[in-house]
C-alpha cells in the first residue's frame, strides 16, 4: 500500500501498522535466513565428523580390533571404555552411551561399514516389538506373580473362607473379590 492512497483515505494508522508490521515481518523473515546458515553450517560440520567418524571405526577394524564389554568400573574392553569417555566428555550421558552408541560402534568395527544411523539400536529394538508378537504369559507365570504378592496369602485365607461358607464356587468367589474391589469383569472368551 503506498503512502499517499492511505493519506488520501485518512487511514495513517493504519499506515504506521503496515510499515511496522512489514519491519516486524522483516525482521523475522532475516531471523530465519540466518538461521537457515547456521544450520547450513552445522549440517556442513556434522558431514565432516560423520566422515572423521567413519574413517576411525575402518581404521580400527582394519586394525582387527575387538570390542568388548564396557563396565562401569573400569574392569572391562578399554576400548568400550575410553569409546564410553569419549561420549561422557562430549556431553553424552553415560547410559546412553552404553546402551544406544555401543553396540553401533561394536557392530560397525566388527563390520567395517560406515554408521548411518547412530540410533540404530533403537530403531531395531522397536521394530523388534512390533514385528514379533509377544507370548502372552501363561496362567502359571500370572499366578506366581499373584504368589508373590505380600497380599496372597490373605487373599487366599478369605478365599477359603467365604468357599467355606457356601458362599458360591471357587469362581463366583474370586469374581466377586475382584468386584469388590473395583475390577470390571468381561466373560472369558
Amino acid at each position: 500500500m503506498d503512502r499517499e492512497f492511505a493519506r488520501s483515505i485518512h487511514c495513517n494508522y493504519y499506515l504506521e501498522r503496515v510499515i511496522m508490521s512489514n519491519v516486524n515481518n522483516s525482521q523475522i523473515a532475516n531471523a530465519v535466513g540466518v538461521a537457515l546458515g547456521d544450520l547450513k553450517k552445522i549440517e556442513t560440520e556434522a558431514g565432516l565428523l560423520k566422515d572423521v567418524i567413519n574413517k576411525s571405526i575402518a581404521q580400527l577394524h582394519t586394525g582387527k580390533v575387538k570390542v568388548g564389554t564396557y563396565r562401569k568400573d573400569g574392569t572391562g574392553c578399554a576400548i568400550a571404555t575410553a569409546f564410553i569417555d569419549g561420549c561422557v566428555e562430549s556431553g553424552i550421558a553415560a547410559s546412553t552411551a552404553q546402551k544406544v552408541y555401543l553396540p553401533t560402534f561394536k557392530e560397525a568395527v566388527a563390520s567395517g561399514k560406515p554408521v548411518t544411523d547412530w540410533n540404530g539400536q533403537r530403531a531395531k529394538a522397536k521394530a523388534g516389538k512390533g514385528a514379533k508378537a509377544s507370548e502372552p504369559k501363561s496362567l502359571a507365570n500370572k499366578l506366581a506373580t499373584c504368589y508373590r504378592d505380600a497380599g496372597f496369602a490373605e487373599f487366599v485365607s478369605d478365599l477359603q473362607t467365604a468357599y467355606d461358607n457356601a458362599e458360591g464356587d471357587l469362581i463366583d468367589c474370586i469374581k466377586s473379590y475382584l468386584e469388590a474391589e473395583g475390577i470390571e469383569l468381561k466373560d472369558a472368551e
